[in-house]
C-alpha cells in the first residue's frame, strides 16, 4: 500500500506568523492555487481513499486535489494538527513574549516543550496520539492501494520522523513538509519505507 501524506495549503496565518493548531484559518488565494496545482500533478494517479482532517484548511485542500473524482473527503482526525491551547490565533512575536523558552523549545528542542502552562499538547503527546491512529489507520485501508491524507505541518513531522525508525530523541532534526508538499509512504509486510519525502515539484514547475 502507498500513502501520500499531504500538508494542507498555504493559510491567512500561515502568512501572519501565527500558531493555528486546532483553530482555524482559511487557505489564502495562493494556498488554493499549491492545492489545484497538486490535484492537476495526481489527476491520473488512482486513488482509493481521500482522506482530511476535519479542520477546514485541510479538508478544502483535500478536495481540490481530489477534484472531479468521485469519492467523498472522508475525515481522520487522529492526524490533526498540534494543540496549542490557548495560544491559537497568537503571532509568533507575541508568543515568544509570553513564553520565550516554550517557543524555543517548540522549534527547536521538541521534548523539551511543555505547554501545560497554556493547556497546549506537547510533541510526547502528538506521538503517542499519531503513532496509534497510524496502527488505525493502516487497519483501516489494508485492502486498498493508494490512499491520500491531508494533515498538518507539526503532526506531519512527528509522524514522518516516527515512520521512518529515527529515535524520539532526533525529532527536533525532523524537517516540517511545506504547504501541500507530498510524502509518499510504502507499507508492505508490517514494514514502512518512505520513497518521496516534502515532494513540491508541482509548485516549481509554474
Amino acid at each position: 500500500m502507498e500513502i501520500y501524506f499531504v500538508r494542507h495549503g498555504q493559510t491567512i496565518w500561515n502568512v501572519e506568523k501565527r500558531f493555528q493548531g486546532l483553530s482555524d484559518s482559511p487557505l489564502t488565494e495562493l494556498g488554493i492555487i499549491q492545492a489545484k496545482l497538486l490535484g492537476e500533478k495526481l489527476k491520473d494517479i488512482k486513488f482509493d481513499k481521500f482522506y482530511s482532517t476535519s479542520l477546514k484548511r485541510a479538508n478544502d485542500t483535500a478536495n481540490y486535489i481530489k477534484g472531479n473524482r468521485k469519492q467523498e473527503v472522508e475525515i481522520f482526525d487522529d492526524f490533526v494538527e498540534i494543540s496549542m491551547g490557548d495560544m491559537e490565533g497568537i503571532k509568533q512575536e507575541d508568543f515568544k513574549k509570553l513564553y520565550p523558552e516554550q517557543v524555543k523549545n517548540f522549534f527547536f528542542n521538541q521534548l523539551e516543550y511543555n505547554p501545560s502552562s497554556f493547556k497546549g499538547e506537547s510533541f510526547i503527546e502528538v506521538r503517542e496520539r499519531v503513532t496509534k491512529g497510524l496502527e488505525k489507520f493502516i487497519k483501516l485501508n489494508k485492502n486498498y492501494e493508494r490512499v491520500l491524507v491531508v494533515s498538518h505541518g507539526a503532526t506531519l513531522k512527528t509522524l514522518l520522523h516516527y515512520i521512518s525508525g529515527k529515535d524520539i530523541s532526533t525529532l527536533s532534526d525532523e524537517a516540517i513538509p511545506k504547504n501541500t508538499s507530498y510524502t509518499i509512504v510504502k507499507y508492505e509486510n508490517g514494514k514502512f519505507e518512505i520513497t518521496d519525502f516534502s515532494n513540491t515539484t508541482h509548485l516549481e514547475e509554474k
